[in-house]
């Protein structure tokens, strides 16, 4: 199906365009046609673009800036317009795939890819989908200086292993490594880029903040090897995907820690016994950039930690801070 490949159109649907260029990128490097990729940011341009073309895959985010993917999946397949019923949507989020169970049956040819994905995934789904089998494949499963602070909490070498391993697997994203590497005892958050997001189950009244802070070189190169030319917003932006999609790889994770999270939030008092189990929500990245820009991000005395990472002979920061609110 070599060749074919290459007549193949699919639209990518993601408001953020840093995603859409890494499933065209993905999609390219599996064989297809890169002009015959086309991305859209909303559903109402998608819409628009699928009345001009007949494409033969289509892939959506969850979260649109006009809409989401659910209502879009349903625009396509009751606009009255046939030659888009049947043709392979793919769901790519974050979100826990089981929330969407329900309309992922009720439209045909829907799958759901979890972020993160990396190229193997997409080639699949998409080869899958092309070559009329069955089913399409599914998920495998303060300043710039701040305050460092002391706390005599100590955070369980499981729970620092998951989050450096999901750095780790969030850089792959960007076809970037990154190799941990040791602490220094006057380590600082001094880079030029910014990101953090927060992890929050309200009914525990509980807070993980995920902080990235990286250096301008390195993160320019990592954006200069995906997209050409340097625009330090789509830098900070590249920066702020990052931050969100380790927060989607750690988010479903972070419930078999439960019991060890709520000893590290209420660490100045008695914990209290857990609702449930822990129902962690992702909550929207921010970023910011400049020398010398600020976080208002108190470290002092809050249970944490500070895994720094080598990429090319420099070094970012990730930091988890754990507290109740």
């Amino acid at each position: 199906m070599g060749n074919d490949l290459l007549t193949k159109k699919i639209l990518v649907v993601d408001n953020s365009k840093v995603i859409t260029k890494i499933i065209q990128n993905f999609l390219a490097e599996s064989g297809f046609e890169p002009g015959n990729i086309f991305r859209a940011e909303t559903k109402n341009q998608a819409m628009m673009m699928l009345g001009l073309e007949n494409f033969d895959l289509i892939t959506s985010a969850i979260h649109l800036s006009d809409s989401n993917g659910i209502d879009f999946l349903k625009e396509v397949r009751n606009n009255g317009d046939d030659k888009h019923r049947d043709t392979p949507f793919l769901i790519i989020s974050a979100d826990s795939k089981e929330d969407y169970l329900d309309d992922l049956k009720e439209f045909s040819g829907c799958a759901f890819l979890s972020k993160p994905f990396n190229q193997q995934q997409i080639k699949e789904w998409a080869h899958k989908a092309l070559n009329c089998l069955e089913e399409t494949p599914e998920e495998e499963t303060g300043p710039s200086k701040v305050s460092q602070g002391k706390t005599e909490i100590e955070v369980p070498e499981k729970i620092k292993d998951l989050f450096s391993k999901g750095i780790i697997e969030a850089m792959e994203q960007y076809m970037a490594d990154a190799s941990p590497t040791k602490l220094k005892e006057d380590w600082e958050l001094n880079g030029f880029f910014s990101s953090w997001v927060d992890l929050m189950d309200s009914e525990n009244r509980v807070q993980l903040n995920l902080i990235i802070n990286f250096p301008k070189k390195m993160a320019s190169d990592i954006y200069e090897t995906i997209f050409g030319e340097i625009d330090l917003e789509q830098v900070a932006g590249v920066v702020q995907e990052l931050v969100n999609i380790l927060g989607g790889i750690v988010k479903p994770k972070m419930t078999d820690f439960a019991s060890e999270i709520l000893e590290l939030a209420y660490w100045d008092e008695e914990k209290p016994e857990i609702t449930g189990s822990l129902n962690l929500d992702l909550g929207l990245p921010e970023s910011k950039m400049g020398e010398g820009h600020t976080l208002d991000v108190e470290l002092e005395g809050l249970p944490k930690f500070v895994l720094p990472f080598e990429t090319n002979d420099e070094i970012f920061y990730l930091v988890v801070l754990f507290q109740k609110f």
